[in-house]
């Protein structure tokens, strides 16, 4: 598996679709290929994008801000979702162990997520519940992690 920041990936129109279709349909799609095109990295914003066989299966980022009633926080894995048919097959783990690396390359020490479905997943990999937040009138699980210096 390829994982690379998705300015570089010939798979972008298709990943910001995903994207556009999941979590950002307030703004064109056009809006979101140029996010992605834009968060190159190395610091936030770096928009990855995980490929498999020559195609597209995941993404994820590592974002400065993403939580509106949280902007004291920062960094924050954001936006990871992997295509339904390469699930359950380490996507998601691979692309988290990215934004961290990343995020540590960078001197952060603690780095944030919030979630409204998966906090045992990120809970089995070592992130710590931090409490309850509201995002779009939803009940989500705000999580850290202790990135070693």
């Amino acid at each position: 598996m390829l994982i690379r920041p998705a300015a570089l990936s010939p798979h972008l129109p298709e990943v910001a679709t995903w994207l556009h279709a999941e979590w950002w349909q307030g703004e064109p799609v056009e809006a979101t290929e140029a996010y992605l095109r834009a968060a190159t990295g190395p610091a936030a914003p770096c928009a990855l994008v995980a490929e498999d066989g020559g195609r597209p299966v995941g993404t994820a980022t590592l974002e400065r801000e993403d939580l509106p009633s949280r902007p004291d926080l920062s960094p924050w894995l954001a936006s990871v979702l992997v295509a339904p048919a390469h699930r359950r097959k380490g996507v998601a783990t691979a692309l988290v162990q990215d934004v961290l690396r990343r995020a540590r390359q960078q001197g952060h020490r603690r780095i944030w997520l919030f979630t409204p479905d998966q906090a045992p997943f990120y809970a089995a990999r070592g992130w710590a519940a931090a409490g309850t937040e509201t995002y779009r009138g939803r009940a989500v699980t705000l999580m850290s992690f202790a990135l070693a210096p």
